[in-house]
């Protein structure tokens, strides 16, 4: 009959298994969170029990990344969230913007809607506008 080594049992094996520049912890759930200093990038992630990434931060010379790959993500702030950057894009099947008083849209140039797949089209030749 086998049984379950225990997370602590599991992080004295792991840690004879990795290298200097490389450290594992686990935690309660399953979870593991690995330190990682083996190449020019300094790197801390935490995968889940298979072994899936779901966290990682990536220091770099030009300053910390964070990458996340999850099923869902929320953010909440009591007060605001604010987004600065060069270029921010997001890409979904379907995304939806409410606001509960004022929505304001703001460019110091062009401000442009597009519908439609073709973009080499004609503009308002493809897709509807609705404005209610």
């Amino acid at each position: 009959m086998l049984m379950s080594r225990s997370p602590k049992e599991k992080l004295e094996t792991e840690e004879k298994a990795t290298t200097e520049d490389q450290r594992e912890l686990y935690l309660r759930d399953g979870r593991k969170v690995v330190v990682d200093e083996t190449g020019a990038e300094q790197l801390v992630e935490i995968r889940s029990e298979s072994g899936m990434l779901e966290l990682r931060i990536k220091l770099t010379a030009e300053g910390p990344v964070l990458q996340m790959e999850t099923v869902r993500m929320q953010l909440k702030a009591s007060e605001s969230v604010e987004i600065e950057s060069k270029r921010v894009a997001i890409k979904a099947e379907d995304v939806t913007v409410k606001a509960e008083e004022t929505l304001q849209l703001d460019s110091d140039k062009d401000v442009r809607v597009r519908s439609g797949i073709d973009e080499d089209a004609e503009p308002g030749t493809h897709g509807n506008i609705y404005l209610n």
